[in-house]
């Protein structure tokens, strides 16, 4: 339906990769392939990709495409800031990159309590972002955040300039009491402000489930592991935009055309809880593959990565991960190489023990 259609953006977080840099040219292909289906939103934000998204945003998308036929959101960097810098001088080199002269959206990154009530408040940010709302250089004003419904609330209580929300949302994630994606979303309903999703498949967890995860779908339908997880947030009310960090061509292709033909249902939801009582029990580190944490390890340990192989040997998925980190460790140090500096769970939000995680990494796939 082309209404959901209009609700689903491009995340450029996981874009393809040759040489460990942007592969232009299939990032191309996917943006033509995703716009040619009737999708306009492109999101972005400073610091993925290591600061090249959003060049990548204006190669791909600005420069090949008139402006009315596409939609930006992008992020002021809050939880990366330094006391020193300056919101204004980041939200012109964040224009010039992406080579707009305003963003269709525009959001507060993560100001999750500590950098709020601190560095958020000190550099008066919100101050900046309403006056850039103010010249036209932001046409809507967000939040995305991974911190407490208390938390929530109070930035929405003291910030109703706020327009809409991203929050992560997911099926297995919807009653965790850590995430509190749930309580999130009820904050948001109360405020009456719309909800925008991301982790809708948790960094591609939710679509390379286990064997027994994937044999209750079989038996429920065709749709993909994805799909399903797709299907729960696209079933909930008051969701305006449902974001999707695609690394490949044939990703936008299933998933445009699932959400071409998605009609919602009020049967899924008994499959997706049993599916996440499957979840509840499994030994996966719960990584979203976000490489925030990436530029803030020392020893330049590709942990995402790390963790991405570890779940895929947990879940048996027909493929040689000991190879795989063998490879990787060829080019990056080892798990092993950890000094346990916990600068990397600064940064991470999923609040995960980086360190302790990667422990289990080198006890499964390090051959010592």
């Amino acid at each position: 339906m082309q209404e959901d259609i209009n609700r689903f953006g491009f995340g450029f977080m996981r874009l393809p990769l040759k040489n460990y840099e942007i592969d232009i040219k299939k990032t191309n292909e996917m943006v033509d392939e995703f716009i040619s289906h009737g999708g306009k939103l492109f999101d972005t934000a400073f610091q993925y990709h290591n600061e090249k998204s959003e060049d990548a945003i204006k190669k791909c998308v600005v420069e090949r495409y008139p402006r009315d036929r596409f939609l930006i959101a992008d992020k002021m960097p809050i939880y990366t800031m330094k006391p020193t810098e300056d919101p204004y001088e980041i939200f012109e080199t964040q224009l010039e990159r992406c080579g707009v002269s305003y963003f269709d959206y525009y959001l507060a990154h993560d100001p999750e309590d500590r950098y709020y009530e601190g560095l958020c408040k000190d550099l008066k940010i919100f101050d900046a972002l309403n006056q850039f709302k103010k010249e036209g250089r932001i046409k809507r004003l967000g939040l995305s955040l991974h911190d407490t419904p208390e938390v929530l609330e109070k930035i929405l209580t003291e910030h109703p300039e706020i327009e809409f929300v991203l929050l992560q949302i997911n099926y297995k994630d919807w009653n965790s009491s850590h995430v509190k994606s749930k309580e999130c979303y009820e904050v948001c309903m109360k405020y009456n402000k719309p909800v925008w999703v991301m982790g809708a498949i948790k960094g591609g967890q939710l679509a390379k489930v286990n064997k027994k995860i994937d044999k209750l779908f079989k038996k429920h339908g065709d749709m993909s592991p994805a799909h399903w997880a797709f299907s729960f947030v696209f079933n909930l009310d008051n969701i305006e935009m449902v974001l999707s960090g695609m690394s490949t061509l044939e990703e936008v292709r299933q998933n445009m055309e699932f959400i071409k033909n998605f009609e919602k249902s009020s049967h899924d939801l008994k499959v997706l809880n049993k599916a996440r009582d499957l979840l509840s029990n499994s030994r996966e580190i719960a990584c979203t593959t976000c490489d925030y944490c990436k530029n803030h390890c020392p020893m330049d340990i590709p942990i995402s990565k790390y963790f991405d192989l570890y779940n895929l040997n947990i879940k048996s998925v027909d493929l040689d991960c000991f190879s795989q980190y063998e490879k990787l460790s060829k080019d990056f140090a080892k798990a092993s190489e950890c000094i346990d500096c916990g600068d990397c769970e600064e940064t991470c939000p999923q609040h995960l023990k980086i360190s302790k995680e990667l422990k289990k990494v080198v006890e499964v796939l390090e051959l010592i």
